[in-house]
């Protein structure tokens, strides 16, 4: 056919359906399904991994601030544990850590933390960045002594063993290495080289190491073992068979200060377990606590020891 304007037009031409187009539509929704959904998995995940490394920083720095900021006596034994300094006011070592010091340091570490009669509660509510709230608790068990007679000695090895040799001892336990009976002996005395700068240090060691030849053990790289013993006089001491020695916590401990009952007296260390709670349901960011199958978990645990005493 041929129009007034001298343009033809083809018989075969013709345009999409309605049809035809949804059913394209379709065709793609569908070939789009598996990548929305890798899309949504990896966000997921990228949330997961960014509440667990939160959580995993947050417990590190809680513990990290107990160990190095917070005195041994001031953390309780309990779940959650209690920070408490009122009834340490006379006690030497703990003058500076009064109420106000210990309000600020419950309420940073655990923010909105109850107070009890008994102290502050260790738990509280933390909130990241992306506005994810996280349950903060600290779990503290006492490593105590088990009652022993008043008038229990040390361990020792006989024949002189390493202390690995000691039967198993379900406690908290010291064992150490003592030195050889020939040093201990009264009629062994160290000589050291005499300070040669004169004056009021004249004839006084300069050096604990700078021992006169010939009147010393070994080298300290074979203290134990008694390998290489050349170059020394007859008489020198040697470091032979040495004894085996175990304490157990009540022969080195003092009681502490907040209890009374002999049971938790004799306690030099105690065991730290932080755990991190939040919901990774959405809908559920701001309740960490309610329980449900969005809720993740982490705890790390360390050891504090008291080395005031």
């Amino acid at each position: 056919m041929e129009s007034s304007g001298g343009f033809r037009f083809s018989g075969h031409a013709r345009a999409f359906t309605f049809l035809e187009i949804v059913i394209a539509m379709g065709v793609i929704a569908v070939a789009l399904i598996p990548i929305f959904g890798v899309i949504h998995k990896g966000a997921e995940e990228t949330d997961l991994n960014a509440s667990q490394a939160f959580a995993i920083n947050k417990g590190s720095e809680i513990l990290n601030a107990l160990l190095d900021n917070v005195p041994f006596e001031a953390i309780r034994a309990g779940n959650p544990a209690v920070m408490k300094t009122s009834d340490l006011s006379g006690v030497k070592d703990y003058t500076k850590y009064d109420a106000v010091w210990c309000k600020k340091m419950a309420e940073m570490l655990f923010p909105d933390c109850p107070d009890t009669s008994g102290g502050y509660s260790c738990k509280g509510i933390v909130t990241d960045p992306r506005g994810v709230s996280y349950a903060v608790t600290l779990k503290v068990e006492d490593v105590c002594a088990s009652p022993a007679p008043a008038d229990a000695k040390p361990e020792t090895t006989t024949p002189p063993k390493a202390p690995t040799d000691f039967p198993e001892l379900r406690e908290m336990s010291f064992s150490f290495l003592r030195n050889p009976a020939k040093i201990s002996s009264s009629k062994w005395i160290q000589q050291y080289n005499p300070n040669p700068t004169g004056g009021s240090l004249a004839g006084f060691p300069r050096w604990e190491t700078e021992c006169v030849p010939n009147n010393v053990s070994e080298s300290p790289d074979s203290i134990y073992t008694d390998d290489n013993y050349t170059g020394f006089s007859a008489d020198a001491p040697r470091f032979v068979n040495p004894s085996g020695v175990r304490f157990t916590q009540r022969m080195v401990a003092e009681k502490v200060n907040y209890t009374s009952d002999d049971r938790f007296a004799y306690c030099t260390m105690k065991k730290l377990i932080i755990e991190v709670q939040w919901n990774s349901d959405r809908s559920l960011y701001s309740q960490p606590e309610r329980e449900g199958v969005g809720i993740k978990r982490v705890h790390l645990m360390t050891l504090k020891g008291d080395l005031s005493r």
